[in-house]
């Protein structure tokens, strides 16, 4: 578990030094932010750091442990990757990180730990339980985009949080210069930080399938994108799903949730800041190309591409082509639940709108910059209108 001390400390430097003009410009509310950040960042490390070494004396087996054809779900952001990652972790054989494993028990001592204070907290009268089911809903209405919970499937991208290596930095750090590297990961990143980030991913991933009982594990992180090739490398016989979306609803509902994600954590000056238009067009225009040209020289049944506009018309029917795609039977039990989750993800309406011209952003310029993406993906069908 490789701490990136040198990316740590570069942060901080520039969120108290070097952010004014910026979206994380240091206000009152920003630094007493950065303040509990910067406080409980090390606290929480460590303490995940202790757990695993618990690990290793108790469950020393877990090095051991498989990973075989690990399914990834990767895309630009909001291009439905959460939808098609809750549908497929239905099926009970296989499993992903809720958030609550991811945050707070990461390690099998943890979990363990957790789940014997829960069978107290319930003999007791569920306090415990009442003030989670409190925090949900208050995250309810914080989350403006998919539903969220800690007993919700989440991408698992964000356990290189715990060593301080992930693009996922951005929604509290909105300084591009720090993590620009990132969105070309496999080839500005250097070799010595990706081994050290696979690693401990790997360690992660042990632990989980170790609780799991084996099942194969499925992930779904828009920032792996662009790391295809060094996951490839991890994991030889890895399964890609790549979900494409038109960019004229990706662009502004990315922009947007970067937005609000600074709100939350700072102080912007402007409702949606330049930052935010300009780093979402310039790792979508890498996400979109970079994915797709690496992972189409892998197996038929290694890769799939899938168009959202697919998915939320069918969902049914684009599971079952990729089921078809990487060779999985489909059990009764798994059809009868897909039927009724499909039926369910056709009545969802967004209720997010978004106004170009407030977000500076222009249709028809978005049009042009991505008219390669919207032609090769056959994207044209789903605009703002």
């Amino acid at each position: 578990m490789t701490f990136n001390l040198k990316l740590y400390l570069k942060t901080l430097w520039v969120s108290f030094f070097k952010s004014e003009g910026t979206p994380g410009r240091l206000t009152p509310k920003r630094f007493f932010i950065l303040l509990f950040i910067f406080l409980a960042y090390p606290i929480w490390h460590y303490s995940i750091r202790l757990a695993y070494g618990l690990d290793q004396l108790f469950y020393p087996e877990i090095k051991h442990q498989d990973i075989e054809q690990p399914i990834f779900i990767i895309g630009n952001f909001r291009s439905g990757t959460t939808l098609l990652h809750r549908l497929l972790t239905k099926d009970q054989r296989f499993t992903g990180m809720k958030a609550w494993e991811i945050y707070v028990a990461p390690s099998i001592v943890q979990r363990k730990i957790i789940k014997w204070i829960m069978k107290v907290n319930r003999f007791v009268g569920n306090p415990i339980q009442k003030l989670i089911n409190s925090f949900e809903r208050a995250l309810h209405n914080y989350s403006y985009m998919h539903r969220t919970g800690l007993n919700e499937i989440e991408e698992d991208a964000h356990v290189l949080l715990q060593i301080w290596s992930s693009y996922e930095l951005f929604a509290f750090f909105p300084f591009p210069e720090l993590l620009n590297d990132y969105i070309y990961y496999d080839e500005q990143i250097p070799e010595k930080q990706q081994n050290m980030d696979m690693a401990y991913y790997r360690e992660v991933l042990q632990r989980h399938v170790y609780a799991n009982n084996g099942k194969h594990y499925i992930s779904k992180s828009p920032s792996y994108s662009p790391r295809v090739k060094t996951l490839h490398k991890l994991f030889p016989d890895a399964k890609f799903i790549n979900l494409v979306r038109s960019p004229l609803r990706v662009i502004p509902s990315a922009v947007s949730m970067f937005a609000n994600h600074w709100k939350t954590y700072g102080d912007p000056e402007q409702e949606y800041p330049e930052t935010a238009q300009e780093i979402i067009q310039k790792q979508a225009k890498h996400w979109y190309v970079y994915p797709h040209q690496y992972l189409k020289s892998l197996p038929l049944d290694q890769y799939v591409m899938v168009r959202y506009q697919d998915l939320v018309a069918d969902p049914k029917a684009s599971v079952e082509g990729i089921y078809k795609r990487f060779g999985i039977e489909m059990t009764s039990e798994y059809e009868q639940i897909l039927a009724i989750e499909s039926e369910s993800a056709k009545q969802y309406k967004s209720k997010h709108k978004y106004s170009l011209k407030s977000m500076g952003l222009d249709e028809n310029r978005l049009i042009d910059e991505f008219k390669d993406a919207i032609h090769d993906f056959q994207l044209g069908e789903e605009t703002l209108h």
